[in-house]
């Protein structure tokens, strides 16, 4: 973590090609639980026989999943911030298709009547993850000792991993993607009372509806968001703690480019549907 702060802080300065500037570092950490309100995704159209996928009916996440975030903030002459988060978002399930089921995902077809033992179908794991970094820069337009709104912009990176794979490996579709993606973000804080009581907030996120707009030269539609509220206290001079509540979620739906890994299954263009929205109740601590 110190690493962490410290390179941040060395990127900033060389950036702004500035010294002697007055500078203000926190960290942030934040962990609770996470649910999935709905997340379905499709590879593949739908008229060469691809299914839309269920992941909380189907899936297995109908169930409540850790949620963890490590953010950094520079603050340089009281107007400018710099944040960098990293939000670690996988999810690891089981599930299992019912005998005389099938599933067809990029064209493979996922049935029932495998070995799954005493005829209860063919087991079934399942690996979504969406970790993602982001950089973000925001001005402090409205700045004073009660309150703060900065508004900015940021690019977040993506680090997509989806499997779905039979157990006994004879069934086996997996899709890997790395690429940035832009973010608009707008911050407030509020000091309510004078014992170091505090209400915050945040929304990130963005639309592309085009290719460029969304950082590829491929028409694929893709959206984000982002959206916290946090109540909290201070607990030192330097130190607060706060509850909070987040939905988050994205998702895309368009044609790419034929991917030129061997890790992935499918080598040609595919279409994609993939749509995740989570709600997460966390606690947190932030050290200035």
């Amino acid at each position: 973590m110190k690493r962490t702060v410290l390179l941040a802080t060395v990127i900033v300065l060389a950036g702004l090609g500035l010294s002697g500037l007055d500078l203000e570092l926190s960290v942030r950490g934040e962990t609770g639980v996470t649910s999935v309100l709905w997340h379905t995704i499709r590879f593949g159209r739908s008229d060469a026989g691809n299914s839309l996928f269920d992941y909380r009916t189907q899936g297995g996440q109908e169930v409540l999943f850790p949620f963890l975030r490590f953010s950094t903030e520079i603050t340089v002459s009281g107007r400018h911030e710099v944040e960098l988060i990293y939000q670690p978002l996988t999810f690891d399930t089981k599930s299992r298709i019912p005998e005389n089921e099938t599933i067809t995902i990029d064209g493979v077809a996922f049935d029932g009547s495998g070995d799954g033992g005493a005829g209860d179908g063919r087991p079934l794991d399942l690996v979504y993850g969406f970790d993602f970094w982001r950089g973000t820069y925001r001005y402090r337009f409205v700045n004073t000792d009660r309150g703060i709104i900065s508004f900015g912009g940021g690019l977040q990176l993506r680090n997509a991993r989806i499997s779905f794979e039979t157990t006994d490996g004879e069934l086996r579709v997996v899709s890997q993607d790395l690429g940035p993606v832009p973010v608009l973000s707008l911050a407030g804080r509020r000091e309510i009372g004078f014992d170091g009581l505090f209400l915050e907030g945040s929304l990130e996120g963005f639309y592309a509806p085009i290719r460029y707009l969304n950082l590829r030269d491929v028409d694929v539609i893709g959206w984000l968001y982002d959206v916290a509220f946090r109540a909290g206290i201070a607990t030192g001079e330097r130190s607060e703690a706060f509850a909070g509540l987040r939905a988050l979620g994205g998702g895309a739906d368009g044609t790419g480019r034929a991917p030129d890994a061997w890790t992935v299954t499918q080598t040609e263009p595919r279409y994609t549907w993939n749509n995740l929205n989570l709600i997460a109740l966390t606690i947190g601590a932030r050290l200035r």
